[in-house]
C-alpha cells in the first residue's frame, strides 16, 4: 500500500515540476488538465466515501487528506482498519 502511495506522490511531483518550469507549452497545460482532472475526481471521492471516513479511526481530517490524494487506494486502508475493530465498514 506505502508503494503506491510513493508511487502517486512521485506522479504529482512530476506533473507539478513539468507544469512549472515549462509555461506556455502544450507538456505544461496537459499536466495542468491532468491534474486538475485528479483533484476534481479525488473531492468527489471525498464526498462518496465521508462515511467510510467518519467511520475509521483516527483523525478525520487526516483521512479526508489521503483520500484527496490517493483516492480509493486510502479507502483500502481504512476499510480494513474498520474489520480490525471488528465492524462492518458502510
Amino acid at each position: 500500500m506505502y508503494a503506491i502511495k510513493i508511487i502517486a506522490l512521485l506522479l504529482y511531483s512530476f506533473l507539478g515540476y513539468v507544469a512549472i518550469t515549462r509555461p506556455l507549452t502544450l507538456e505544461s497545460n496537459l499536466c495542468i488538465g491532468i491534474l486538475l482532472s485528479l483533484a476534481i475526481a479525488h473531492a468527489f471521492e471525498c464526498v462518496m466515501f465521508r462515511r467510510v471516513i467518519a467511520e475509521a479511526p483516527g483523525n478525520t481530517a487526516w483521512h479526508v487528506l489521503n483520500t484527496f490524494l490517493f483516492g480509493i487506494f486510502h479507502m483500502f486502508y481504512m476499510k480494513d482498519l474498520i474489520r480490525e475493530r471488528g465492524e462492518q465498514p458502510a
